[in-house]
């Protein structure tokens, strides 16, 4: 486990780091009896150099105070105004017939939509239309409400009389339509009209037949209106959390853990955030759902209002013991975040909130897990393994290794380690039994460190133990278990600044 690098850099260090055996090569080979005693470590590990080693997922933060806190992120959903600009072209027909001289096009949709003005940068109309009267016409259709520098959009098209048989003489620009660039549409009663004149040669008027039109490809600079009740569908992920990656067993509870919603939004429409699923899977595969009112109802965006367009607007909502149960799942050991947020806009439904949306309008929604190291475990075991190789110390008999820690960390440390042979059998174990050979500094009673814990640990190998290992021993398998102060009951909080000085050195004994 990355978390425990200090005690197996230690150990490390006394098994498979040792080059001062290799001094033993040059020794006489004469007959002889020696001691010799060899310093092997003398180093000081701080928290924050320990928890560096973590992950890839993990960003290492530290508060003002010096409060070490881990944290994972999440992508959750992202939107732009491409997502509401391509509904308001869906909810356009393809083909929208002209049935009399003055119609109104429709401008909303069955899901809501009301539009009530669109500045367009890009698209064309098409129109086509017959004259069947005995006359000539002369043509002239108005769109008032779509206007350029103020001009309303205008077509003007002759057409000879109708003979009475074959194909009507038509108008169209089918081969070159119209641009919309650059026009302003802004709807009368969520509806665009259309007027036209049909005035034959003898002055009176007359209607057109077959007149349609199509609108395509349209492109949006700004819309303002009412959006809707649209969801937005996010992607279902997870967040890995590698604190636990070497877990065997044990509780770790902590104190003030938090989810965080991150939102930034330029939509000048109201949205909510709407969970659908938000589950903490832990180490022993139990899947626990987050529970809060705010995963039954939601979450609101901050958005810009219509004297704020351009503007983004940032929010944060964060999950906590007081609004969820996120301490209960946090403490059960995660090692991953299985969520799935979606984005609702206009929540309420309410058609009275006008909003807009510009080309360049986005919202955007991370998740941040973080976990403050402030809290208390109880025998929190994490297992290692490492390669050991001894065929170059044929010359040690039997050997006392001696480790001597200063510790300001708040946390009691035990160890076991048992030598394996290459079927991973266990060969012996490096202590009788488990030790706590680093001892937690003391708190007070707000958690805080105040001082600094010794502890002295020896580890004699006699002669019979230690040519066992020298011959057979091809890994190391390291269980290191973890507790606070009084067995794991007391919460504590975990500094940057707090390190373990760590001695070690070996007494070998030579008999030649």
């Amino acid at each position: 486990m990355r978390k425990s690098y200090f005690l197996c850099l230690a150990l490390g260090a006394l098994f498979f780091g040792c080059s001062q055996f290799d001094e033993l090569e040059n020794l006489d080979r004469a007959k002889y009896e020696a001691e010799y005693a060899i310093p092997l470590v003398d180093t000081k590990v701080s928290l924050q150099q320990i928890l560096e080693d973590t992950g890839d997922s993990t960003t290492i933060i530290i508060d003002p105070n010096g409060l070490i806190r881990l944290r994972y992120q999440g992508d959750v959903v992202a939107k732009t105004s491409d997502d509401i600009f391509a509904e308001i072209n869906r909810s356009l027909p393809p083909i929208i017939p002209i049935l009399s001289p003055r119609m109104a096009l429709p401008f909303s949709s069955p899901d809501g939509l009301e539009i009530d003005r669109l500045d367009m940068k890009g698209g064309s109309l098409i129109y086509y239309f017959e004259n069947r009267h005995p006359e000539a016409i002369t043509v002239k259709a108005t769109f008032p409400q779509v206007t350029k520098n103020a001009v309303p959009l205008t077509i003007q098209q002759s057409l000879p009389a109708y003979s009475g048989s074959g194909n009507a003489p038509a108008a169209t620009n089918f081969l070159v339509p119209t641009s919309l660039a650059g026009y302003r549409i802004q709807t009368l009663n969520d509806s665009v009209y259309v007027e036209y004149e049909a005035i034959r040669a003898s002055g009176q008027k007359g209607t057109l037949s077959n007149f349609v039109i199509r609108l395509q490809d349209l492109q949006f600079s700004y819309a303002e209106g009412y959006f809707g009740n649209f969801l937005y569908e996010g992607t279902r992920d997870t967040i890995l959390i590698d604190f636990f990656d070497n877990w065997v067993r044990g509780d770790v509870y902590f104190e003030e853990p938090k989810i965080t919603l991150n939102v930034e939004n330029s939509f000048g429409i109201p949205t909510n955030a709407v969970i659908n699923v938000l589950n903490v899977v832990t180490v022993k595969s139990d899947v626990l759902p987050l529970e809060s009112i705010y995963v039954d109802n939601g979450i609101e965006f901050p958005y810009p209002n219509m004297s704020e367009i351009g503007q983004v607007k940032y929010g944060t909502f964060s999950f906590t013991k007081d609004n969820s149960n996120i301490d209960v799942i946090l403490g059960a050991g995660p090692v991953a975040i299985d969520y799935d947020v979606d984005a609702i806009t206009n929540p309420n439904n309410d058609p009275n909130i006008r909003g807009y949306i510009n080309d360049s309008s986005y919202f955007k929604i991370n998740m941040e897990v973080e976990l403050p190291l402030y809290g208390k475990a109880s025998g929190f075991v994490a297992r290692d393994t490492f390669n050991v190789d001894f065929k170059n110390y044929d010359d040690v008999d039997d050997a006392e290794f001696k480790l001597v820690v200063d510790n300001a960390i708040p946390l009691d440390v035990e160890v076991q380690a048992y030598f394996l042979d290459a079927s991973n059998n266990v060969i012996d174990s490096l202590l009788d039994a488990p030790q706590r050979i680093v001892g937690a500094a003391p708190v007070d009673a707000q958690g805080e460190p105040t001082g600094v814990t010794r502890k002295i640990t020896f580890a004699p190998f006699a002669e019979a133990r230690f040519q066992k290992i020298k011959t057979n021993a091809t890994r190391i398998l390291l269980n290191t278990a973890f507790s606070t102060l009084n067995n794991g009951n007391t919460s504590v909080k975990i500094y940057s600044s707090q390190d373990v000085k760590i001695k070690m050195g070996v007494k070998l004994g030579v008999r030649n």
